[in-house]
């Protein structure tokens, strides 16, 4: 079995791995080496860290709550935990250049030349090259090609019970600002279908099927939360 983790970092502020009306993550030293040294009476020495961070910062995962305003809709403490984790498959989108839309007809292309079958109650990971291509520049959180209402039309009628991206979100970024449209957020909204948002190193599993594994951090009443995302693929 191989282990490929397919999760960005949290880094302290990192300005390229956030939506852009999201604040940068704050990685601070909380007790340090010497100031444990000090409480353990030279027994010893440890460290801790402080974190301020947006929940849908770095690879994360969003419930129904983050753009739903029903009392009742999902948080990410009640995602039940069967969705995070299960048969995976990645389809080639690597061709869509930036700000570009993601049609059914891509979505059904990148299937048929990549020989992939997506079944009922899979994880569907979209490789769109993106991170691979604008990792670490301003590029990466505005440029991203996202999905059309179609497009997550398609990927609900699929029946699969997650999806993500290689970017900061499942949207087509001129679309967000322009438009004010978020089909795929809307579809999160309306149908309750989660998706992972910031994915790296896709181009090590597309075209293939493997295990997915994504659990998201236990924060009561959130709209989303980090996962540590993994693939788990046979030799």
């Amino acid at each position: 079995m191989k282990l490929i983790d397919l999760s960005q970092e949290i880094k302290h502020r990192d300005k390229n791995g956030q939506h852009p009306s999201h604040p940068v993550p704050l990685v601070f030293s909380f007790i340090t080496h010497g100031e444990g040294y000090e409480e353990l009476k030279g027994r010893g020495s440890y460290t801790t860290e402080w974190l301020n961070v947006n929940t849908h910062a770095s690879t994360h995962l969003d419930a129904q709550k983050h753009t739903n305003p029903d009392p009742k809709a999902m948080t990410i403490d009640q995602l039940p935990l069967e969705w995070c984790y299960g048969d995976a498959v990645c389809i080639d989108l690597s061709n869509k250049p930036p700000k570009s839309w993601i049609t059914p007809e891509d979505l059904e292309n990148a299937c048929k030349k990549g020989n992939v079958s997506i079944q009922k109650g899979d994880i569907l990971l979209l490789y769109t090259g993106h991170w691979n291509r604008t990792k670490g520049t301003p590029a990466y959180p505005t440029d991203n090609p996202g999905l059309t209402r179609e497009g997550a039309d398609w990927i609900k009628k699929k029946d699969v019970k997650l999806y993500g991206i290689d970017a900061v979100t499942t949207d087509n970024p001129i679309d967000q600002a322009q438009n004010l449209l978020f089909p795929t957020h809307d579809l999160l909204r309306d149908e309750g279908l989660p998706h992972v948002e910031n994915l790296a190193n896709l181009d090590k599993v597309v075209n293939k099927r493997f295990t997915f594994i994504g659990f998201p951090i236990k924060i009561k009443g959130a709209s989303a939360s980090w996962i540590r995302a993994v693939a788990l693929l046979k030799d």
